[in-house]
């Protein structure tokens, strides 16, 4: 493209300050003009005689030219930006947008936009990839540009800025990572399938004295047993101090991470600045909440496990042995060690639990898959004892029901975004430096070419022909790449221990009214960072009469008095 620079001088001088008119046209296939107009004050350019005066006003007009034709030759160059809805001034795309819900609006958008998706809100700009090929395509085969995360104030509002997940790509992330992969890689998580197993089992009776508390009893499975891998520690009962400061953390992220309430905070950042007082400060009130659980979540597990060492009273766990491998005077890794664990225990707790739920509800409203299942179990492990890891090779719809169980409904349905390193160019789409990328985990597990009727519960998709399973483990649902969940393994075993472990022993059905009639269950969800299904009415029944607690302990090894 040629560009043509003619400039016109016009020199004034009719007293003070002199006046300096310099025009420009440029001609690059595309009309445009520009006026130039330079001031001298009396004290400035009296310093100067006429032709330096003149020569500066030039110089700075040619640079300022010059510096538009670059951006402009770059910005004919440049690819266009993936498609999306056009945005309003200011606010975007926001009020075309379901904010509880925007992985719903998203996938919607899939079918004019395509699987990845440019949009505005409130001038943020975003991307959001509904395609896993895509997703395979950014996160992992150039993770090099998409491993970073998105930086927010909210982050240490809310004490998360040391949450593993939503640090930097860099040298304090790598550091979180090691830690988990030391207890968390795949030739690990074996040493705690007995500490899982029993947790079920506590569940187990929990639930046979207790059916209606549901939600609770699934949530201590979890606690329990991390509990014990991260800290040695036993959860004795609901007032526990270190159980309780956990999950009162989880529970306030969830709620200030919220996508609409994140959104606000962000683009008005002097709602965490109000007094705390000030009416209609509830998110500097929750802020404030937040950052006390931090305190909490953090220390004082950390300094139970920190007196146990001391007494010499401490088994393996994961904050035990990674103190023994480091020394003291590291307070580096002291902090990194007290960090890590306590959001491994927060992560696994929140969405272990949400899935488990998810099962339950699926169950409940999918009778016909329930009692497959269980046949499946009976044929295999018999009715005389419990099943466990070694059963899982011959249990093959189980594992089909935990597959279909995290694509029916993913936990965290917008995934954990990411952000670039640097610009690049995918599919003929120019992705900026910096923006932030979600992967749109419900777009993915709900696309219908490749999971047919994709809101019904079927876990027979994930079957060949043959018979056998196919190889789609739904790992999607830990996320991508570089970023992917290390501890994975742990999550998948202990779903699959809790799930063969209540089918085997317990069938959820609708509860009924007080004419005997069946309520109907409309599935609701919660909104948030991560869903779950909220309460609905059901009743778990033991499968076979006369069963009692004795008979549960003769299953499980475990005293009644648990």
């Amino acid at each position: 493209m040629e560009t043509n620079i003619s400039i016109r001088y016009q020199h004034h001088r009719t007293g003070e300050p002199q006046i300096y008119i310099l025009q420009v046209d440029l001609d690059f296939n595309a009309s445009s003009s520009f006026q130039y107009l330079a001031l001298g004050s009396k004290y400035y350019l009296t310093m100067l005689d006429d032709g330096l005066g003149l020569y500066l006003a030039i110089s700075a007009l040619v640079v300022a030219v010059l510096s538009y034709c670059r951006k402009y030759r770059l910005n004919l160059s440049r690819s266009p930006l993936p498609p999306g809805p056009i945005p309003l001034p200011v606010l975007g795309n926001v009020l075309s947008l379901d904010s509880a819900r925007p992985w719903l609006t998203f996938n919607a958008w899939r079918s004019t936009y395509g699987d990845i998706i440019y949009a505005r809100l409130l001038g943020k700009p975003i991307i959001v990839v509904n395609s896993e090929e895509v997703a395979k395509d950014l996160f992992e085969r150039r993770s090099s540009i998409y491993s970073d995360r998105p930086q927010s104030i909210v982050y240490e509002a809310f004490a998360s800025d040391f949450n593993t997940g939503f640090m930097p790509y860099g040298n304090r992330w790598r550091l979180h990572r090691r830690i988990f992969h030391q207890a968390f890689h795949q030739t690990a998580v074996p040493a705690y399938h007995a500490t899982v197993l029993r947790s079920a089992h506590k569940m187990m009776f929990s639930l046979l004295r207790d059916p209606e508390n549901y939600p609770n009893h699934l949530q201590m499975f979890i606690v329990t047993f991390m509990l014990s891998i991260i800290y040695d520690c036993e959860a004795k009962a609901k007032d526990d101090r270190v159980a309780n400061a956990i999950t009162r953390y989880g529970k306030l992220i969830v709620e200030g991470f919220a996508p609409a309430a994140m959104t606000l905070m962000e683009t008005f950042p002097f709602l965490l600045q109000l007094p705390s007082w000030f009416p209609g400060a509830t998110f500097k009130r929750a802020s404030l909440k937040c950052i006390q659980a931090g305190h909490d979540v953090k220390e004082i597990p950390f300094q139970y496990v920190k007196e146990r060492m001391s007494a010499n009273d401490m088994g393996p766990c994961l904050v035990a042995d990674a103190l023994n491998r480091t020394s003291e005077e590291d307070d580096v890794t002291i902090t990194a060690i007290k960090e890590a664990a306590s959001v491994a225990f927060v992560a696994a707790t929140d969405t272990t639990t949400n899935t488990l739920l998810v099962f339950l509800l699926a169950m409940v409203l999918n009778p016909e898959v329930q009692a497959k299942a269980q046949a499946e179990i009976d044929r295999v492990v018999g009715k005389d004892r419990l099943p466990n890891l070694d059963d899982g090779p011959a249990l093959p719809y189980l594992e089909a029901i935990l597959r279909e169980t995290l694509r029916w409904y993913p936990v965290v349905p917008f995934g954990i975004p990411h952000a670039t390193t640097t610009s690049d160019i995918y599919n003929g789409h120019f992705i900026p430096k910096g923006v932030v990328v979600f992967p749109n985990a419900w777009a993915m597990t709900h696309d219908a070419t490749k999971y047919p009727s994709p809101d019904e519960f079927k876990p027979e998709r994930f079957f060949q022909d043959d018979g056998t399973l196919n190889s789609d483990t739904m790992r999607l649902g830990f996320g991508w790449g570089r970023r992917i969940c290390v501890g994975r393994h742990l999550v998948d075993a202990s779903l699959w221990i809790a799930m063969a472990n209540f089918l085997a022993f317990f069938s959820a059905h609708k509860a009924l009214d007080e004419h005997g009639m069946e309520i109907p269950v409309a599935p609701k969800f919660t909104t948030g960072f991560t869903v779950r299904p909220e309460t609905f009415p059901c009743r778990i029944l033991p499968r076979f009469p006369d069963v009692s607690l004795k008979t549960l302990t003769r299953s499980t090894n475990l005293g009644e008095k648990l």
